[in-house]
């Protein structure tokens, strides 16, 4: 490996444009005289002149009002108290959610009957206090103010129509309706009755779906997910013989190969694996050892983002790597793979560098058990066997890699599911068919025809949140509970049994799937606390102690002694996965111009869809892009070159046997060659007033053949100028380093090498130091173990009530995100680039540039060195905005809160906030009105909270009775919040850690925040 001298840091751009013109205007500055499609309404641009014209009348407008800028609100005391509630006082109840098939476990506060923020249950094998982008988020999910109220049916002219006049009466008449149908089906045993559910964990669900068979014998059930883990579940079958769970302990492995598999942001187990997958790379000292990753995938993901080697390679190329490396693995390092080596054949290896054969599989010969072999979900079921068959040869099986019994041993194919039903549809077969969750009207294959057999079926019901594409296509619709509103149960992969308890009542009347279920089962008591009480009764065997145990399960959220350790004692079936390897042929003719693949990923914000109607996730940048409010068609440099298409260029995709369909371009560093880029969940009709008509719907070209990807596509360019609204250039390096990283190598030969690259002058104090006697609050940032996941970002904005903006105010540089997560291109390469990611919020400099110039003294110092901001003091003069290096303040342009958000608000309507989304608000920190300026406070409510407590028992603040919003959700542990005067606190050591560095040093504002670099593990065989 080439050795970089330690003071010369490596290029690092943040954009294409930046790196060709780092002396270019903004992207923010030309979208101010840009105005494409009436994106930004060139009124709203206003001149210098102008301004102080209009803020000069705006302030006499003031005068005659009294200098009344705040609304004048009533606070009532409760005239009877509800028991256990202290206003002011939250209160913390254990839940869980799903997520693909596994379990979190979840610890919701609650202020006087309304949750308001998620955290990670401690005591959860699955989170160990951490969380993701999604749990985060669902707190704007359960307030959404477009969620159906009522019961539905479908009119004559095609309508959806409230079902009564009220909730409970639009109920009550579905009920009757639904009653009187079984009662049919009573007679037939169920003949022509379908329900097609959604993968499930719960085991409420299976003894209810047992239930319903036994009253219907003749029913069927179907199981559909538009990102299943089918190919995982048959890829171990093929290996087995058995529906297991894998689990990988990324934490113990050294080499880690990751075959298109975001196995850190969007897999199964993603919040799991990213908490082993940091501690494998955890670094104290010069001494410690760290995991080494590779990373082949077609399209930049947050795991490839972490990655010490990445291989940009076609997905559909993948299971032809990997053949390759099994061969070069049993002819030159004696792996033996059994019979299944005479499968492997002669795999081609055009296109694959010698160094990602050679190389790669020496390292993972020699760290023989120490080591992970995993493929991503969309792969083909025979790349999961010969995975499972690869970690076996390599001695990974039972050490690092390990199996559990599949939760629904009973699950089938889902695409081979859903393609049943939908033939039963179109035969006439199914007279009555129950929808419970999902929305495949939307997101089902396009091929199979289900949306055009749906509006045949004599009596249909879809069970959601929203009356969207699925609902508006059935007979009735039933509101769905969220799963902060329902009684429930779920078991994780690993087999930890939880309950899943609501935090307030059902908004609307909601139900729940298995509530609906035990309507169709035929059980009197059908509510879901009953439900769920009795399958615990049932599975558990109590008897008499069962109150107790039920509270105390309730108190931890897990039952106790319900997680089993993974096995590794499995005998695999090598014939039948040399059956599988063989069919397992090379794609034929190479990728080029008129031959381009696609590759279909869930969106890291969005998902599948279900989220489509989140402001919180359609404002949130995409962790690799940046694009908010949008999705794209990713393309690499050269491709785009190739074709001739530019950023916001709109693109015709076709192929055979699917719809054509539109997407604009977006040039994406990283990307596979002639490979290109689609995010699933986006360009939803009906998904709420937020969500409708954002971002382009690439369902219609998914078909049942091709759900992970496909070839054949052709491309035709269209006009030019979308507007793709795009945050990463909003803030410019200006050449300094920020972001810094070296090699493991570099690090130990210089435990010191940030120092280097960095520039601390002995610059003198503007005023006396200050010798901070009591509490010293710092944080500190590990970039090596940040993946770049997002949860801290939005973690921070429901902790702290800050609005979104919408798309035109993103794009004129106006988000209002205190925490924003940088991401850096690093290299000369533009086509192959690596990645660092970078979270920034306020750094509460000790110098702090930002109160020399306030003129009102609205931000200043307290007594324990926080940068605050008194809200109620800003005059709104953005002087602190503009002296502050770090770009880390942000300044309400309009009453954000108020406006419908993702409309623009440039001369928008003001609409109020709908009330139900003012459940959501922190009440321990202030919502702030137009005209200030806002930023990080180092989330001082919970330091106050933490203060008050201390005083009120006698006992000095510990390290672990809090930390900030960020630090809480970060699943890698890479964010980290204390006291610096606590020798014995976390950041006060971190701080002194040799790969520690104040960003900005040269400036002087000595900063608070403690960054450290990240340190990348390069194999020395890689040549660089």
């Amino acid at each position: 490996m080439t050795r970089r001298d330690p003071h010369d840091p490596p290029a690092m751009w943040r954009s294409l444009e930046d790196k060709a013109d780092p002396e270019r205007p903004s992207r923010r500055a030309q979208a101010e005289a840009h105005d494409p499609d009436g994106f930004i309404s060139a009124d709203a641009i206003v001149s210098r002149r102008g301004f102080l014209t209009l803020s000069g009348a705006t302030a006499a407008a003031v005068g005659l009002s009294g200098c009344i800028r705040r609304p004048v609100e009533n606070i009532l005391p409760y005239s009877r108290a509800p028991e256990y509630v202290i206003p002011g006082v939250p209160m913390h109840f254990a839940t869980v959610t799903e997520r693909r098939g596994d379990a979190l476990g979840l610890l919701v506060e609650s202020h006087e009957g309304r949750p308001t923020k998620i955290e990670g249950n401690p005591d959860h094998p699955a989170t160990e206090g951490a969380t993701d982008v999604w749990a985060q988020a669902s707190l704007m999910d359960l307030y959404d103010p477009d969620r159906s109220q009522r019961a539905a049916r479908r009119d004559g002219a095609g309508n959806l129509a409230d079902a009564g006049d009220t909730t409970a009466a639009a109920h009550q008449a579905f009920e009757e309706a639904l009653g009187a149908r079984l009662e049919e089906h009573d007679a037939d045993g169920g003949a022509g009755l379908r329900l097609l559910v959604q993968p499930a964990s719960s085991p409420s669900f299976l003894r209810l779906r047992r239930a319903v068979r036994e009253r219907f014998p003749s029913a069927r059930f179907h199981t559909w997910s538009p990102l299943s883990s089918s190919n995982l579940r048959q890829g171990a079958w093929l290996a087995f013989g058995l529906p297991v769970h894998v689990h990988q302990d990324f934490a113990r492995a050294r080499v880690i190969l990751a075959l298109d598999s975001d196995f850190t942001m969007t897999e199964p187990g993603a919040v799991r694996n990213q908490r082993r997958f940091a501690n494998g790379r955890r670094l104290e000292s010069p001494s410690d050892d760290m995991s080494r990753l590779y990373v082949v995938e077609p399209s930049p993901t947050v795991t490839g983002a972490s990655a010490d080697h990445r291989l940009r390679l076609p997905a559909r190329d993948v299971g032809r790597y990997l053949k390759a490396l099994c061969r070069e693995l049993a002819s030159n390092h004696g792996v033996d793979f059994g019979a299944v080596t005479g499968a492997l054949g002669s795999p081609s290896t055009e296109g694959i560098p010698e160094k990602w054969l050679g190389a790669v599989a020496r390292d993972l010969a020699e760290s023989r058990g120490q080591n992970v072999v995993v493929a991503g979900s969309r792969q083909p079921p025979a790349v999961h066997a010969l995975v499972h068959a690869l970690n076996r040869a390599l001695g990974n099986i039972g050490r690092t890699v390990g199996f559990t019994p599949a939760v629904d041993p009973e699950e089938r194919d889902q695409v081979t599911d859903l393609r049943e039903l939908a033939e039963a549809m179109g035969a006439g077969d199914v007279r009555t068919l129950i929808i419970l969750g999902g929305n495949p009207v939307y997101d089902a294959p396009a091929d199979l025809g289900f949306a055009e057999s749906l509006g045949d079926i004599e009596f249909s019901v879809h069970l959601s949140m929203h009356r969207d594409e699925t609902s508006r296509r059935c007979l009735w619709h039933v509101p769905r509970a969220h799963e902060l509103e329902a009684w429930g149960d779920m078991r994780a992969i690993d087999g930890a049994l939880s309950v899943q308890q609501p935090l307030i009542a059902p908004l609307w009347g909601g139900r729940s799937e298995i509530e609906l279920l035990a309507q169709v089962a035929g059980e009197r008591n059908w509510r879901g606390h009953s439900i769920v009480r009795r399958t615990m009764r049932e599975s558990m065997g109590q008897g008499t102690g069962f109150e107790r145990f039920w509270r105390r399960v309730l108190h931890a959220g897990v039952v106790p002694g319900t997680a089993v350790a993974p096995g590794g004692d499995l005998p695999i079936r090598e014939p039948e996965i040399a059956s599988a390897v063989r069919d397992l042929r090379d794609p034929e003719g190479a990728l080029g111009a008129d031959d381009l693949e696609v590759t279909f990923a869930p969106c890291p914000k969005l998902f599948d869809g279900r989220h489509a109607n989140n402001t919180w996730l359609l404002e949130l940048p995409d962790p690799i892009s940046k694009i908010c409010w949008d999705n794209a068609a990713y393309l690499s440099p050269s491709t785009a070159a190739a074709l001739g298409v530019e950023n916001g260029q709109m693109l015709r995709l076709s192929r055979e046997g699917a719809e054509d369909i539109e997407v604009a371009a977006w040039v994406q560093p990283g990307q596979a060659d002639f490979s290109i880029g689609l995010l699933l969940g986006w360009g939803r009709a009906h998904a709420g007033r937020y969500g409708d008509g954002r971002g382009f719907d690439v369902y219609p070209f998914r078909t049942s053949t091709a759900l992970g990807f496909a070839s054949g596509v052709s491309v035709r360019p269209g006009a030019t100028g979308y507007l793709l609204a795009q945050t990463q250039e909003h803030g410019s390096l200006e050449g300094r380093a920020i972001a810094i990283e070296g090699t493991l190598e570099e690090y130990r030969d210089e435990p010191r090498f940030p120092k280097f690259q960095t520039v601390e002058m002995n610059i003198p104090p503007l005023w006396d130091t200050v010798d901070y006697q009591g509490h010293k609050w710092g944080m500190s940032i590990d970039l090596t173990t940040c993946t770049g996941c997002n949860a801290c970002t939005i973690a921070c904005q429901a902790e702290n009530n800050i609005p979104v903006v919408g798309k035109r105010q993103v794009a004129r540089g106006r988000e209002m995100s205190w925490l924003r997560l940088d991401r850096y291109f690093v290299g000369e390469d533009e086509n192959d680039p690596r990645f660092i990611m970078q979270p920034i919020g306020c750094v509460h400099c000790e110098e702090a540039p930002c109160e020399n110039v306030c003129p009102v003294n609205a931000t200043a110092h307290s007594p324990e060195g926080l940068n605050d901001m008194a809200y109620n003091r800003c005059i709104g003069t953005r002087y602190c905005a503009n002296n502050c290096p770090y770009k880390v303040r942000r300044f309400n342009y309009f009453t954000f809160h108020g406006y419908l958000e993702g409309d623009g608000v440039l001369g928008g309507d003001y609409y109020g906030v709908p009330e139900v989304k003012q459940m959501q608000f922190n009440p321990n920190v202030t919502v702030r009105m137009r005209g200030v300026m806002e930023k990080c406070s180092y989330c001082v409510q919970r330091i106050q909270e933490a203060k008050i407590r201390s005083r009120r028992t006698g006992e000095p603040i510990q390290d672990d009775w809090f930390t900030s919003a960020c630090a809480q959700a970060c699943p890698s542990h890479a964010i980290v919040f204390g006291d610096l005067n606590d020798p014995n606190s976390e950041v006060a050591r971190l701080r002194q850690r040799d790969r520690a560095y104040l960003l900005l040093a040269e400036v002087g504002t000595r900063p608070r925040t403690t960054h450290m670099a990240a340190v990348r593990n390069p194999n020395p065989e890689m040549n660089g």
